[in-house]
Formats: structure tokens, sequence, C-alpha cells
């Protein structure tokens, strides 16, 4: 130990800092005094060779302090022991309660979101009060204002009918705000909304994004994914259009 720590520590205990450099007149031998000859073992970074350290506890020190450095060597030696006794202590089980808890399972990994906005567009004709008509193509908007006036006149319904409005998604290209789909329903209910407050009750819908957006915001009515011009060339769609027709004139009567 060096010369400044050792005294260091000796300060925090209250023992005075002295070390004999020459042997006194009629005194006993000193056990240190070889070694403090070496000024290595005072300012070097060795320590006293093992079996040549001073024994304090059998010595009769007179000294101010000399009693304290006993009393310290036998608590030292007192703890040495203890924590070598302890070391051979088999460490008691943990419970199975007390374990920590570790979670094998992996956390759930969110599914990419597609910001993507849909792209549609949904033609509306209303047919008196309350009946509108929906295509989802442009061309096929002609085909509707031709075949939709016959069938309200076979089937007893108003054949007036108002300007066609389009309704396209999204309203902006290219635009920094929202559009996804959620979006493009609530714009959708908002323009069924204004049918309704006019009176229209239910929807007669052809192509496979009329029935598609139009179910999802519940538009009462009935559907055909078909085209018009698929229905008007093929019997079959025909009987299948007509049956929903017969079941909506119930619900308009």
């Amino acid at each position: 130990m060096r010369e400044v720590v050792r005294q260091q520590y000796l300060r925090a205990m209250g023992i005075p800092v002295w070390i004999p450099r020459q042997s006194l007149p009629n005194a006993a031998a000193s056990q240190l005094q070889p070694f403090l000859e070496n000024d290595d073992s005072l300012h070097g970074s060795g320590e006293l060779p093992a079996g040549h350290l001073p024994d304090f506890r059998h010595a009769e020190d007179r000294h101010v302090g000399g009693h304290m450095v006993a009393q310290l060597l036998d608590h030292g030696q007192q703890n040495h022991a203890g924590l070598q006794t302890a070391a051979k202590v088999e460490a008691p089980a943990v419970a199975e309660s007390d374990k920590p808890v570790t979670n094998t399972n992996p956390l759930p990994i969110d599914e990419p979101v597609d910001l993507t906005p849909p792209r549609f567009e949904l033609h509306f004709v209303k047919f008196g009060d309350e009946l509108v008509w929906v295509c989802d193509d442009f061309n096929e908007l002609g085909n509707l204002l031709a075949f939709a006036p016959r069938v309200c006149a076979a089937m007893g319904w108003e054949v007036l009918r108002s300007e066609p409005v389009m309704f396209r998604w999204p309203f902006i290209e290219h635009a920094r705000e929202d559009q996804g789909a959620a979006v493009a329903e609530q714009a959708l209910r908002a323009q069924w909304s204004y049918f309704a407050h006019h009176g229209a009750r239910q929807v007669i819908g052809f192509g496979e994004q009329s029935q598609r957006w139009l179910r999802r915001i519940e538009t009462p009515g009935c559907y055909m994914s078909e085209s018009v011009s698929a229905v008007m060339a093929d019997g079959r769609l025909k009987k299948q259009l007509w049956l929903q027709l017969v079941s909506l004139k119930g619900v308009l009567a």
C-alpha cells in the first residue's frame, strides 16, 4: 500500500500517523524497521511480504491508538472467516412463484397500413321521389338512362328523373389530407344523406363498386354486381333483377 493511502486510512480510523524511522535506545527490536529502510516499500506500489507483518495483538504497545489497531485486526479476521463460511452455505432454492415471469409469446406485429386512397366513381340518377339508380361506370350511364325508365314504367313507378350526380373518390389527387377508405365512407354517407333528405328511400345499384361501397354504408335497396349492359343482354340476370324489384315494390308500397 502506498504511504499516502495508508495515512488516509489511519486518519479515517482516528489513529495518529507516525512511522518509526530509527530504533530508539533501550527499545525492543522493531518488526518494521528492516523494511522501512527500503523506500520502495513506502512509496512504491508493493506491499510488505507475507509473514513479516507486525503482530500488534501480542506487542506491548503503550502508544496512543495501539489497542485500536489490535481490535481492528481481530474484527477484520472475524469478518473474513464469516464471509468464507457464508460462501460455503448453499443458497436456498427459489420458489416457482418467486421466479420472474418471462413472456415467451412474441409481441404482435401490426400489419402495415395501406394509405393508398381507394379509387371509384358512382353515378346517381333519382327517379321519382323514392328511388335512386346507381352505376359505377360513366360508360354505363347512357344504358342506365335508357333502361331505368322502362323498368320504372313496368313496375308502376314514376319515370321522371333528375340530373345525374357523380361521386368520385378521391376528390383531389395528391392531397395532403387523409383520403383512405374510412374517409371515403364518410363522404359517401354524406352524399346519400343528401338524397335521403330529399325523400329517397331505396337504391337500385349496378356494378361491383356500387354494391361494395353502398352496402358498406348500409344503404337499403337491391344490387346487381354486373353492369347495366350485362343485365340488359342476359335473360337470367334480368330475372334476378325482376325478383328483387318485386320485393322492393312491397317495401315502397
